[in-house]
């Protein structure tokens, strides 16, 4: 089987030759990865670590083609990208991050206060040209290509700010509908066009919305099915109307959640936070496993960042042996790697997997 084949029979639960892998990490993990495997491309990367499916976002993006710049530099380290994110740089002992430091409509009180302005436009698609992605995804023949990048709840957080927006739910519900109606129309026409333009290249529509806290539900299950279920189904509509499979992120406990998730449609569960709550994988496969593909499950609170790589082998078999001879999971971080993982870690996944495979 190629990459592509390996994920989609792992997708419909058709098995595969071999459980299949994947991997994301930050760019100061990727570099280092680089380095150590002397890799020269992400392909070369995919070969030498062993993972058969990448996300494209950040690698292959349409070009930006809006008569201003895509970032704008505040001061301070501080920039407001083009969706309205503001973020700082920050340097580390591991290299430089982004973080979010401030939200432009934080201090918006009606739909009226969301109006474009001097300090933020609301984005739309004419500000891309997609013409060119095709030509450069072709170096990713026979890899399982995932574009990602939608959100119907995180993004608006992102311009609100979480604590605006749960308290919005209660006191100013016509605020989360409105913002979270601009993102998910603005992504329904931007993934449309991509995949449109894109056609057979691209396998995996991903869309990301952290529900969960490490205990709980973020919020009530009745707000998700008032305010963002339908969102989500029209993006995972989308996906389906184009032939992609959809893949619905959320870090946290969200157990609760993945009832609804399968009625809409989703097809694949990401990714699966081991030390969360009621998100044990052995129980979850036991529940859901029949119904949908399960992505990630390795530990990245604990094991890859404090564990040595036997900590990880040991972790990795255990994941592989709940499906040996199925379907239904794609091994990975549960989390883009961040870069106080040690390579060696990261390396003895992969390595783990190989020989689990091998067997």
């Amino acid at each position: 089987m190629t990459s592509r084949e390996r994920i989609l029979a792992a997708i419909n639960h058709e098995r595969p030759d071999r459980i299949p892998c994947d991997f994301h990490g930050m760019d100061a993990c990727n570099k280092a990865l680089f380095a150590r495997l002397g890799a020269h491309d992400y392909p070369s990367l995919m070969d030498r670590l062993g993972y058969d499916m990448i996300d494209i976002r950040g690698i292959v993006d349409p070009d930006w083609v809006a008569p201003f710049p895509k970032v704008r530099e505040l001061g301070g380290g501080e920039f407001q990208d083009w969706l309205g994110f503001r973020r700082k740089r920050m340097q580390t002992a591991f290299g430089e991050i982004t973080e979010h430091s401030d939200f432009v409509w934080k201090n918006a009180q009606t739909i009226a206060d969301l109006a474009d302005g001097e300090t933020f436009t609301f984005p739309k698609v004419e500000w891309f040209d997609f013409s060119t992605m095709p030509g450069r995804l072709d170096p990713f023949a026979g890899r399982a290509v995932m574009a990602s990048g939608a959100s119907v709840f995180q993004h608006p957080t992102l311009v609100r700010g979480l604590d605006n927006v749960l308290c919005d739910l209660y006191e100013a519900p016509e605020l989360v509908g409105h913002v979270s109606k601009l993102y998910t129309d603005f992504y329904l026409a931007y993934f449309d066009r991509m995949l449109s333009a894109c056609a057979g290249k691209i396998d995996i529509l991903r869309c990301a919305d952290d529900f969960g806290t490490q205990q709980a539900l973020l919020i009530k299950p009745e707000f998700f099915r008032q305010f963002f279920r339908e969102p989500l189904k029209q993006l995972v509509d989308l996906a389906h109307s184009h032939g992609v499979k959809f893949m619905f992120h959320s870090c946290g406990s969200i157990r609760p959640l993945i009832r609804d998730l399968m009625e809409i449609g989703v097809d694949i569960l990401d990714p699966i936070q081991p030390m969360a709550v009621d998100m044990n994988l052995a129980d979850l496969k036991a529940e859901f496993g029949a119904e949908i593909c399960f992505h990630g499950s390795v530990c990245t609170q604990s094991t890859l960042p404090d564990g040595t790589p036997e900590d990880v082998r040991r972790e990795v078999f255990s994941r592989l042996e709940l499906f040996r001879g199925e379907g239904g999971f794609i091994l990975a971080p549960a989390h883009i790697v961040q870069p106080d993982v040690p390579v060696e870690n990261i390396i003895a996944l992969y390595d783990a997997a190989r020989e689990f495979n091998a067997r």
